[in-house]
């Protein structure tokens, strides 16, 4: 059954409207949060049914992958940082998690596209569902990285480990802000699927994921740090690698941008499902 989005009668201006309407939408979510967890349990059942490993999989992959970025950038380029396989697990899982929130939204109305025309319900519930079953998996990933860091790193939990719940809060509030556009573009056009891939390649090497962002020139910084990841990734690694509290300037811009990129993300979104609704 479909239902109807509450509108402000109260008088105070658009700016009241518009948080009715904002209160409307959460309300909506709320009565589907059951909807919501159907999907993110189905999403983790159906990664892992068959797999002898599992879970192990998920942490596997990435940590091969910071193997090689040791074996590179450490022995071979060899950047000057002490625990560089510290720095790297700092930032690289956060970033895989990014990474893989990003592509699946490129393709998740499409895969969902039979629920979309029998049931009514708010569409961006698919999209909250990929996100949240991802961040359950980094969660998990990151709380065997701080034991790790904690034991062999630090020799102890330092205070920036107690800022991990916000930083992942961040990630999931930036990267929802792309992953609503992204839905609806590759939704309207198929070049998405195949240019996000490569969109996502080249943020790897425009984040300081592999390198501190120190490296790069001061005279690049401002430019550099307008790539919202890059400030992101940056903050996992005062917090994880330095063990320090992040950077409140750093920290306060990051959170304005991830709400903005979040309110502009969801406008684009709502602003196109119904178009979308058809087309899938």
């Amino acid at each position: 059954m479909s239902v109807p989005i509450e509108r402000s009668t109260e008088s105070g201006g658009p700016g009241a409207a518009h948080r009715g309407v904002i209160a409307g939408r959460a309300r909506e979510l709320w009565r589907f949060r059951f909807m919501l967890r159907s999907l993110i349990l189905r999403d983790l059942k159906v990664k892992y049914k068959r797999s002898t490993l599992g879970f192990l999989w998920t942490f596997l992959n990435p940590l091969l992958t910071v193997g090689i970025l040791i074996a590179v950038f450490r022995i071979v380029i060899r950047i000057p940082l002490e625990h560089y396989w510290a720095f790297l697990l700092s930032g690289y899982f956060a970033w895989n998690a990014v990474q893989h929130m990003l592509l699946s939204s490129s393709y998740i109305l499409q895969t969902h596209s039979g629920l979309l025309r029998s049931t009514a319900f708010p569409k961006e519930v698919l999209l909250f569902g990929a996100a949240i079953s991802r961040l359950i998996e980094l969660a998990i990933e990151l709380t065997l990285i701080l034991a790790v860091l904690g034991l062999v790193h630090h020799q102890g939990a330092p205070i920036g480990f107690a800022f991990l719940p916000l930083l992942m809060l961040l990630l999931a509030i930036t990267t929802a802000g792309f992953m609503f556009p992204i839905a609806t573009a590759s939704v309207l056009f198929t070049d998405v699927q195949h240019t996000l891939p490569i969109l996502t390649t080249s943020l790897f090497y425009l984040t300081p994921i592999f390198y501190p962002a120190d490296m790069v020139p001061e005279s690049f910084r401002g430019l550099y740090f307008a790539n919202p990841f890059a400030r992101l990734i940056t903050l996992f690694h005062q917090a994880l690698y330095e063990g320090r509290v992040p950077d409140g300037g750093l920290l306060l811009g990051t959170a304005a941008i991830a709400l903005g990129l979040f309110a502009a993300g969801y406008a684009i979104f709502n602003r196109y499902k119904d178009v979308c609704n058809e087309l899938v």
